[in-house]
C-alpha cells in the first residue's frame, strides 16, 4: 500500500508539474498556443478522416458507407484546413463558438418565455440573454476571442497543476507518516 502511495504521490507531482508548465506557457504565449491547438485538432481531424475512410470501404459497413465517406470527407478538408490554415482556423471556431453561444441563448430565452410554470423565469431569460450577448461579442471579436480562451486555458490548467502538486506532496507526506518504522 505504502508502494501504491509512493507511486501515485510522484504521478501526481508530475502531472501538477507538467500541467503547471503548460499553464504558463499558455497563459503567457496564448497565441501560439491557440495555434497549437488548432493544429493539433487538425491532426486529429485528418487522422479521423482517414480512420473513417477506410472504415466506408470494409466488407461490414455496407449499411452506413454513405455517413462514413461523408464524415470521411468532412474530416480530411477540416483537418487540411486546421494545418494549412491555423490562423483562419481559430478564428472560424470562434465563429463557430459564437454561432453557438447564440443558438443556446435565444433557446433558454424561449424556453423563458413559453414555460409558464416556471418559478424562475426571469433567471432564465437573464442567462439567455447573457448567452446572446457573449456570442455577439466572441463574433464580433473572433481574434480575441481565440485569444482569451487560449489565455482561460492556462489559468486553469496552472489551478489544476497546483491542486495536483498539493495534492501529490499531501500523498507523499501520508505515504511516509504510515511507513513501517516512521515516528
Amino acid at each position: 500500500m505504502i508502494d501504491l502511495m509512493k507511486r501515485s504521490s510522484t504521478s501526481l507531482i508530475v502531472f501538477g508539474a507538467l500541467a503547471t508548465i503548460f499553464g504558463i506557457v499558455a497563459a503567457f504565449f496564448p497565441v501560439a498556443t491557440a495555434l497549437t491547438l488548432v493544429v493539433l485538432w487538425g491532426i486529429y481531424a485528418l487522422i479521423d478522416g482517414v480512420a473513417a475512410a477506410f472504415l466506408a470501404f470494409s466488407v461490414e459497413r455496407r449499411q452506413s458507407r454513405g455517413l462514413l465517406i461523408f464524415t470521411a470527407v468532412v474530416g480530411i478538408a477540416a483537418g487540411l484546413f486546421a494545418v494549412l490554415q491555423p490562423f483562419k482556423s481559430a478564428v472560424a471556431l470562434a465563429w463557430i463558438i459564437g454561432l453557438w453561444l447564440i443558438v443556446r441563448g435565444v433557446m433558454e430565452l424561449i424556453g423563458a418565455f413559453t414555460n409558464t410554470d416556471a418559478q424562475s423565469r426571469w433567471l432564465l431569460a437573464l442567462g439567455g440573454a447573457l448567452w446572446v450577448l457573449a456570442g455577439v461579442l466572441v463574433i464580433s471579436f473572433p481574434g480575441m476571442a481565440a485569444l482569451a480562451i487560449s489565455l482561460w486555458l492556462g489559468v486553469l490548467a496552472i489551478i489544476w497543476g497546483i491542486a495536483l502538486l498539493v495534492a501529490g506532496f499531501h500523498v507523499r507526506k501520508v505515504s511516509k507518516e504510515t511507513a513501517p518504522g516512521a515516528p
